[in-house]
């Protein structure tokens, strides 16, 4: 079925999508590809839509392989919502050569005008919701432009950032010193599926071209929830960003991949209450590492710091497990109420850049001139002292944070061997060197003519070789970003639920089984809290507890010896309202009397059993 287009005209389909009313909006090549007078059809279109009141029961259909040119600024007020919608591009294989490049997701660029106000692509006080769109954030020309979707907001309620298969190219320093996505909300949620952050490299700042971030130097913002799920980063500052005073809550970044960061991947993740990283790959992360200088004291030399006696360095996942008290700033939340994971990653760095640390020019000046202290050093994943606070031992030995945990045995350290990894090697080795030496610049994007011209697929494949890697995620899925192995996302999107089971047990109980023990007794609804006394009792050396809670919420059930230290705990998470019982094995305690307790909301019930060996 053929249609025609004039220049500026909008067909509006009588079809629904997704209960709205659709909207084709022509693009640039489509309404006659004269620049500038084929600029800002998409424009024209959004602001038809906020004049006739029907934004919010619209979605804008752009057309694939197409280029759509902003000449200002797409502004959603209070109230409104933008929805942006194309079609799902083919894979290589899946069509012709011409097909699949016919199939390339839309592109959102700006005007070269540098007379027109780019600060925001999007400038939102609603909703934002795009599906399969490219925002290639330069002008059409390719010359980067300091830009960004911009989430604004105070106290009018959360909003809400939902972008799947969508494309964040070419961003530099980002909008307000911020990120791709800049977010000055109080309760921002934001999430992000099958997307791709490329190039994300600034030509000369070192901690800018981030996924999401706070404006710099802001206050008062705050991340209700930020979900990345089966996502790509290459080339880039960091994933998230959190300025001073400021926090996410509910942080989770799960089956990604992400190639080369300059610094911290989640930085300031020191100041987070609920957040998990898992079955991802990090390669080449936090770049521009450390220093003996900036671990060691004034009285320490090289050799104290080859011989491990200088201050342990932080981590490059995450810069610093902060406790609460130390934040700076007040939270609702205490150190016990916090939730970490990290479990089934890949931390690694490639040989090519090992071998950078001290084999570039200015690294070798160095060694020749004896000052082996200013040599740079690959940042592991987890400083020691974040190691020592996420295991924390009380007086009995047993672990203060049960809900902060790192499942060593499933974190890897090889490179994963990308089929075409997205790195201009002789480039970004050039910038490192720069950013370690004289702070010059350069661009260290990889073939960012090939998004100028819209190639499809892209040119990188990370998909990989290491055979290990393909079966350690969660339920012997690849790890990393599962959209490099289609095959494999379809099947593992039948078992999500499943797997993030696995990770919201690691979380609230810190065990991937869920509670150990502890079983609910259906169709029993109480109205009371209750704790009943064990059975049997004296035991030896397992015994039954029954409780009820009426009310959702964070549960606990404890044991002191009868000096009142805590000797175990056997449940302690969130559960809805019901009663349950808990089973519990003293095999490890001598024969005595000790309290259990159950403790939940403002409720604390405490009774005696007596272990009898």
């Amino acid at each position: 079925m053929k249609q025609f287009f004039l220049f500026f005209l909008i067909i509006t389909c009588s079809i629904l999508y997704a209960q709205k009313d659709t909207v084709l909006v022509p693009g640039f090549y489509e309404s006659g590809g004269v620049a500038p007078d084929n600029y800002g059809t998409l424009n024209t279109a959004v602001q038809t839509a906020i004049d006739n009141s029907t934004i919010n029961n619209t979605v804008f259909k752009l057309k694939s392989y197409e280029v759509y040119v902003l000449n200002r600024s797409i502004y959603i007020d209070h109230g409104q919502s933008i929805e942006l919608y194309a079609d799902k591009p083919l894979r290589a294989g899946e069509g012709t050569a011409e097909e699949v490049q016919s199939s390339a997701p839309p592109q959102i660029v700006w005007t070269e005008d540098q007379a027109v106000d780019r600060q925001y692509m999007i400038q939102t006080y609603g909703d934002v919701k795009a599906t399969n769109i490219w925002f290639r954030m330069c002008d059409f020309l390719n010359g980067k432009v300091q830009t960004a979707i911009t989430f604004e907001n105070q106290n009018e309620g959360a909003e809400l950032g939902e972008f799947d298969g969508c494309l964040f190219d070419y961003v530099g320093i980002g909008s307000e010193a911020a990120g791709a996505i800049c977010v000055k909300a109080d309760h921002f949620v934001g999430i992000f599926k099958n997307s791709y952050w490329r190039n994300n490299s600034d030509n000369h700042f070192r901690y800018y071209g981030r996924a999401i971030s706070f404006p710099y130097q802001s206050t008062g913002w705050h991340y209700d929830s930020l979900l990345f799920e089966n996502c790509s980063f290459t080339n880039l500052g960091r994933i998230v960003m959190q300025e001073g005073n400021e926090y996410g809550d509910n942080v989770h970044i799960n089956h990604c991949t992400m190639v080369n960061s300059l610094e911290w991947v989640f930085q300031s993740a020191g100041w987070i209450n609920n957040a998990s990283i898992t079955n991802s790959i990090f390669l080449n992360p936090s770049v521009l590492g450390y220093r003996a200088l900036d671990v060691c004291d004034d009285d320490q030399d090289y050799d104290d710091f080859e011989d491990g006696l200088c201050d342990p360095p932080g981590g490059g996942l995450i810069n610093g497990i902060t406790a609460v008290d130390s934040f700076g700033f007040t939270v609702p939340f205490t150190d016990f109420d916090r939730k970490i994971f990290i479990g089934n990653n890949a931390y690694a760095f490639s040989q090519y850049l090992q071998d950078w640390y001290k084999g570039c020019g200015w690294c070798m000046t160095q060694i020749q001139q004896r000052h082996p202290e200013e040599l740079y050093n690959p940042s592991p994943m987890l400083g020691e002292n974040e190691i020592a606070f996420i295991d924390s031992m009380d007086a009995g030995s047993n672990k203060v944070f049960k809900t902060m945990n790192v499942d060593w045995t499933t974190i890897y350290d090889q490179d994963p061997q990308f089929v075409v990894e997205p790195t201009n090697q002789d480039t970004f080795l050039t910038f490192v060197e720069y950013k370690w030496s004289t702070a010059a610049d350069v661009d260290w994007s990889y073939e960012p003519y090939a998004a100028q011209i819209q190639q499809w697929p892209l040119p990188e494949n990370m998909a990989y070789n290491n055979a290990a890697y393909q079966t350690a995620a969660m339920g012997s899925f690849p790890l990393g970003d599962l959209n490099w192995w289609p095959t494999q996302l379809t099947t593992w999107e039948a078992q999500r639920d499943d797997e993030w089971t696995t990770i919201n047990n690691w979380l609230n109980y810190g065990d991937p089984n869920g509670p150990s023990g502890v079983r609910e007794i259906l169709g029993v609804i109480p109205d009371e809290y209750a704790l009943q006394q064990n059975y049997p009792n004296p035991f030896n050396p397992v015994t039954n507890i029954q409780y009820s809670v009426p009310v959702s919420g964070n549960v606990s059930l404890n044991i002191y010896n009868s000096l009142g230290q805590l000797v175990a705990t056997i449940f302690n998470g969130d559960q809805h309202a019901g009663s349950y019982i808990a089973e519990f094995d003293a095999s490890g305690l001598a024969s005595g009397i000790y309290m259990y307790q159950l403790q939940s909301g403002n409720v604390t019930l405490t009774k005696k059993l007596v272990l009898m060996k």
